[in-house]
Formats: structure tokens, sequence, C-alpha cells
């Protein structure tokens, strides 16, 4: 135990950095708040020298880990309650696209076509249209667009 009880400002830098790597291959955010944390605390003996001693320095790791931690759970969940659609259409790029217009590439021949939305070709479906034709997103499943003749 006398390792922990005798850090310099760089351990904790290199701590936190270790955390910061770390939190890249961890699911969910937990190793980013305590990585922040073990660099508060070694910029602060970095600027405070010697003056802080381990139990300081721990606590201070602690306080800040846990603040930290519930600090972004309560903003998180008052973001998903003011935003709760972006958690509905999570995965579902074909939602953002209801209501816009787009040129069908190809003509709609037996209610199936592609219409280019960006650098994609989606595929179509609605009434039998010819290929330029403007179309518009009415609704969507899966990876298929439905589509109505633009007016």
């Amino acid at each position: 135990m006398e390792f922990f009880s005798g850090l310099d400002y760089w351990h904790w830098l290199v701590l936190g950095l270790l955390l910061l790597i770390l939190e890249m291959f961890a699911p969910g955010a937990i190793l980013l708040w305590f990585g922040i944390a073990a660099l508060i605390v070694g910029s602060l003996m970095l600027f405070l020298g010697e003056v802080l001693d381990p139990q300081w320095q721990w606590l201070i790791f602690s306080v800040f880990s846990v603040v930290s931690i519930l600090v972004w759970r309560g903003f998180s969940k008052k973001r998903q309650r003011e935003h709760p659609e972006e958690e509905e259409s999570l995965n579902q790029r074909g939602k953002a696209l209801i209501g816009q217009t787009y040129t069908l590439a190809t003509a709609i021949e037996d209610g199936v076509g592609k219409a280019k939305v960006g650098d994609t070709y989606w595929r179509v479906t609605g009434p039998d249209l010819p290929q330029g034709e403007k179309v518009k997103v009415i609704g969507f499943e899966g990876a298929t667009l439905k589509v109505d003749k633009a007016n």
C-alpha cells in the first residue's frame, strides 16, 4: 500500500490518461469521469506542489469522481426528458427523411424504385412514376422509404 501513499503529480496524470484511453474500449461513460478526476488531482499537484497529502489526494479524487458522475447522470436524464424524440428515432434514419422531397434515380415500376438521398440510393415504394420525378417521403419501413408524387 506504500505505492498509493507516494503518488506524484505525473502518476495522477498518467492514471487519468490511461482511464481516458480505456474509456474508448469500455461501454458507457464511467471511466471518463474517473479519468477526468485523476487529471484534476494531477493538475492540482502540479501547481500546488507537495502541499497535498496522500489522504487529500484520494479524497479530492473521490469527490470529483462521484460529483462528476452524479452531475452527468442528472444532465443526461434531464436531456432525455426534454428531447424524448432523439431516443425514439435512434437507428431510424428513415424517420428523419419523412416530409423531405427527392428525385427518383430509377422509375417506380410495379410499386418499387430508387431515389438518391444525399450520396446514398434508397429503395422506395409508391405509385408508378417515371425516373427524374420529384417524390415526397411519407413514411418508411426498415430501409425502404414510402413515397408519393411531390406537389
